[in-house]
């Protein structure tokens, strides 16, 4: 309770060394007791977090621009990301049914998308009744 979190049941500081660059000192907090999440699990489960972020922000930041974006809006914010998140979860959506290596990366999946095919996203988007 003394340091606003007041379910918290562990807390811990974690130094991460990266060759090249200063070592980084964060904190983690977590509701499970120790008999729960021991210190090997809950390392592993930090590591496990930052492959999703890294993934997703990966497909965000370099194939869809997110951080180029200059959108100030805060609704057009919000939908921009909707949006592009709704990208990326048919991108995988996508790449599971193309077993290609040519086949794999956003940028393929935008390139086979291509012009023909916006015309329609675009219809299916716009139209009152949209079918399948």
């Amino acid at each position: 309770e003394d340091i606003g979190f007041p379910f918290a049941a562990q807390a811990a500081l974690v130094t991460r060394q990266h060759v090249g660059r200063k070592d980084e000192t964060v904190g983690l907090i977590t509701d499970l007791p120790p008999e729960t999440l021991d210190a090997g699990q809950w390392l592993k489960a930090n590591r496990l977090a930052w492959g999703i972020e890294n993934g997703t922000h990966q497909r965000l930041d370099v194939s869809l621009n997110e951080d180029r974006c200059r959108v100030r809006n805060t609704n057009g914010l919000w939908i921009l990301g909707i949006i592009r998140r709704l990208v990326i979860s048919l991108f995988m959506h996508w790449r599971k049914r193309h077993s290609k290596p040519n086949h794999q990366s956003l940028t393929d999946f935008q390139a086979a998308m291509g012009e023909d095919n916006l015309a329609k996203a675009m219809a299916f988007v716009t139209h009152q009744h949209p079918k399948l």
